[in-house]
């Protein structure tokens, strides 16, 4: 800086030394990448690997609700939805029993839950005759879907049951 005759001051440039404009990267800096990448493992670890979370709160949601049936996996290997009428039904106790209505029949079975993973008994069931056709043939296939589910995923509004390919045979809803 020079002083003019005035007296104010002058900026002096010299052409050589003018700065390259500043590109937004270069204006972050690696601190800034740094902190970044810390808040996306973060995210990472409480999203996709709070599995103990996840467990436990699994089976706590499992027994709160009784669960109605919109989908389940036909003789030909297909999801399909649930006939419409005849709800079917679905109350895991503390006791190790799931019951509920099969559509036609009252059924009953024992279960068991490991973090993720269930095993559920073949279902003993009431012995009732259904006229409609299509009720009895998803009441037989539910009854035998459930025996198949190895796997679970359960939120506040639905429960999923997976069998050992992974899978979904069947879906269920809040009632």
């Amino acid at each position: 800086m020079t002083d003019d005759p005035g007296g104010t001051l002058l900026d002096t440039v010299n052409p050589e030394q003018e700065t390259a404009p500043v590109m937004q990267s270069q204006k972050m800096g690696i601190a800034f990448y740094g902190a970044l990448a810390l808040v996306g493992i973060l995210v990472f670890l409480i999203v996709f690997v709070n599995i103990p979370g996840i467990r436990a709160s699994a089976g706590i949601l499992l027994m709160q609700n009784t669960w109605t049936l919109h989908s389940y996996v036909d003789p030909g290997g297909f999801l399909v939805p649930a006939v419409d009428g005849a709800p079917v039904t679905a109350r895991f106790g503390v006791d190790g029993n799931v019951s509920g209505s099969a559509g036609c029949n009252q059924y009953n079975a024992s279960y068991i839950t490991q973090d993720l993973t269930i095993s559920i008994s073949p279902p003993l069931i009431t012995g009732r005759y259904c006229e409609n056709p299509l009720i009895m043939q998803q009441e037989s296939a539910y009854l035998d879907d459930l025996s198949k589910a190895v796997e679970i995923r359960v939120n506040k509004s639905n429960l999923n049951l997976y069998d050992k390919t992974g899978k979904p045979v069947l879906t269920f809803g809040v009632t």
